[in-house]
C-alpha cells in the first residue's frame, strides 16, 4: 500500500528503511532521498516504524526463580 503519495513510498519501503536503521519519519524520507512535501503520511510512517520496532524487539528471557 502506498503510504506517501508525494514521494511514492509504500509500506515495504518504510519497513526496509526501518531495517536499515531509520527510527523516525524524517529518517525514512531521508533513507529514500526525499523530504516531506505535504506531511500527511508522517503519522502512518510513525505507526509502521513502531510496529516494526515492536516486531524486531527481542523476546524477554524467562528465568526460573530459585
Amino acid at each position: 500500500m502506498i503510504i506517501c503519495i508525494c514521494n511514492r513510498i509504500n509500506c515495504s519501503s518504510v519497513r526496509a528503511a526501518v531495517g536499515a536503521g531509520a527510527r523516525s519519519p524524517n529518517a525514512v524520507q531521508a533513507h529514500h532521498g526525499c523530504k516531506f512535501n505535504c506531511g500527511k503520511c508522517s503519522c502512518s510512517i510513525g505507526e509502521i516504524i513502531s510496529e516494526e520496532m515492536d516486531r524486531q524487539a527481542p523476546s524477554p528471557v524467562l528465568v526460573a526463580a530459585e
